[in-house]
């Protein structure tokens, strides 16, 4: 039986495309695995080029769909019991040399899967590898052990994960999250990581394009549009870890979450209270950045040794970034809790 799929939303043309897709079909092949492919290029030659079917590739034309709907079309064209995500810029490939984790027997305490990740750019080759896996036994200790490992890169992303709490997960993200941001995949996967445990795989190898961030001046531009296209202004990344806290608080919370109540609790006042502070210390550290009102909540939530009441501050803090987030949160609150 199969067990794994690999899901690309593309949004390149067939050449810009073309490598990361053969190499998807090869490590398929390998792995005995499935792609899916949804792509809303518009590009009529990719289009047809890949439509002929080779016999793992599920290929989904998704013309005029934005980056969100294109990411759950991929998603939701596996059917297998685990899925992995990858761009259309990025490799991926089976190492023989050793035995893949046996998916069928993964301990129900592990979420998902590690590949070796290879950080790559087109003009230094291998930046970094990261070969870890998250094992600590509890939620707060796989947030912090993540912390610890990621460095400055969250490519942790491109992981296998169980693909009904992933799915579950994401579909909560895409249809419902006020800003649906690019800058928010550390909240999601340190939210992931929290859920359950990661098994680390040496056989898969996947290969993470930098090349949009290799740079300090292309890591602030990049940055900056992340915050842009998410329609908050370009010097955003200042909020960041206060948005973190609040994606992090609602994942948490979430009424689906496979954690028991006790460790959801433990979860939601570590941020609160150890998170969140990350980000209240810098605002009183550099006050010139931020506005009056941001300054007083700041005041306040110091002063608050209370999870849900700093929880509540901090939606009055989002309306300060941006009029009429606050309701936004309360609605992605209120879908994570239905």
């Amino acid at each position: 039986m199969t067990l794994l799929s690999v899901c690309m939303p593309s949004n390149r043309k067939l050449e810009a495309s073309r490598r990361a897709i053969e190499t998807a079909l090869d490590y398929c092949a390998a792995r005995d695995a499935f792609l899916v492919v949804a792509d809303n290029s518009g590009d009529a030659e990719k289009r047809e080029y890949w439509s002929r079917n080779p016999s793992r590739l599920t290929y989904l034309a998704t013309d005029g769909f934005d980056a969100a709907r294109n990411f759950l079309a991929a998603l939701g064209g596996a059917r297998t019991p685990f899925v992995m995500m990858m761009g259309d810029d990025d490799e991926i490939a089976f190492n023989a040399a050793f035995k893949p984790v046996d998916l069928a027997s993964l301990p129900a305490d592990h979420i998902g899967v590690r590949p070796t990740t290879q950080v790559v750019t087109t003009s230094r080759g291998i930046v970094n590898v990261q070969t870890f896996s998250i094992s600590a036994d509890d939620a707060v200790s796989r947030i912090l052990q993540y912390i610890e490992v990621a460095g400055e890169t969250n490519s942790a992303f491109y992981s296998i994960f169980r693909r009904m709490p992933y799915l579950d997960f994401m579909e909560l993200f895409a249809k419902h999250h006020p800003t649906k941001g690019g800058y928010c995949d550390w909240a999601q996967v340190m939210a992931l990581f929290a859920y359950g445990k990661m098994a680390y795989d040496p056989s898969t190898i996947f290969k993470y394009n930098k090349d949009q961030w290799s740079t300090t001046p292309q890591i602030r531009k990049q940055s900056a549009r992340l915050f842009v296209d998410a329609g908050l202004s370009d010097d955003a990344k200042k909020y960041e870890v206060l948005l973190q806290f609040l994606d992090l608080f609602v994942f948490l919370s979430r009424s689906r979450s496979p954690l028991a109540v006790d460790e959801t609790q433990k979860a939601l006042a570590f941020v609160a209270l150890e998170y969140f502070t990350l980000y209240l210390r810098e605002v009183d550290k550099s006050p010139e950045k931020y506005s009056e009102t941001m300054r007083y909540l700041t005041d306040l939530a110091l002063k608050q040794p209370d999870v849900a009441s700093r929880f509540h501050i901090a939606l009055m803090m989002a309306d300060d970034i941006k009029p009429g987030l606050k309701n936004g949160y309360i609605e992605f609150y209120r879908a994570a809790m239905a």
